[in-house]
């Protein structure tokens, strides 16, 4: 679990957060729902510690620190060694080892070996998202932020990071933020609306058969 308490984050006297308090679930994909300017982006990067703020958040007891090398993040458009082949920038942002086997295997799933020995400057935005998500899959994180992560990807290539997503939750904590509902309405386990600096756990939408587009009509 991710336990956020009392988080507040302001930028000069525009506040974000005021005192918000979340419990992320274990192994599920929770998802944050809220329109422009809401404060998920931030969210995610007081997660990670990018910014400063007061409160306390802790992973399964204990501090980013102590967990740091489990945690993976994917942004909108992911930072790379553009002058770097995709080969070069998987050995040097992967947290471990892989064994080239592996390595084989999930590029299949992404990107065909040939792109992955040319620089990644001459890679498409949907390219260097795919290459962004292989590294993913092969740092295999325990905790996974994602944030506007189905922007620039064909049809085929999201229905597959769909199931790829859905299966990674049973071994992941995935948080999820973005504005395409259609994509992670079938996934979410756990949602969040962000609004007026606080967050609203919203239980049981999908008992009550709802889509993510209902629930932001209704909330927001």
């Amino acid at each position: 679990m991710i336990k956020i308490s009392d988080l507040t984050k302001a930028y000069g006297n525009k506040a974000v957060f005021n005192r918000l308090n979340m419990n992320i679930e274990k192994n599920k994909i929770s998802f944050l729902m809220g329109e422009n300017g809401a404060g998920k982006t931030t969210l995610l990067k007081c997660l990670l510690k990018l910014e400063h703020f007061k409160g306390d958040i802790l992973y399964s007891g204990e501090p980013l620190e102590a967990v740091r090398d489990q945690v993976h993040v994917i942004y909108d458009d992911s930072p790379f060694y553009f002058n770097l082949t995709g080969y070069q920038n998987i050995n040097i942002l992967l947290n471990k080892r892989v064994e080239k086997d592996e390595l084989e295997q999930i590029s299949q799933k992404f990107l065909d070996h040939a792109l992955l020995k040319k620089k990644v400057k001459t890679y498409s935005y949907g390219q260097r998202k795919k290459l962004a998500l292989m590294i993913a899959a092969l740092n295999k994180p325990a905790y996974l932020f994602l944030d506007e992560i189905s922007n620039g990807l064909d049809y085929r290539s999201m229905m597959e990071l769909q199931e790829m997503i859905n299966n990674w939750s049973s071994e992941m904590t995935i948080v999820a933020a973005g504005h395409q509902f259609e994509f992670y309405s079938s996934i979410v386990d756990q949602l969040f609306v962000l609004k007026d600096g606080s967050a609203l756990h919203v239980e049981n939408f999908k008992t009550n058969g709802a889509e993510l587009g209902d629930v932001y009509k209704e909330y927001l």
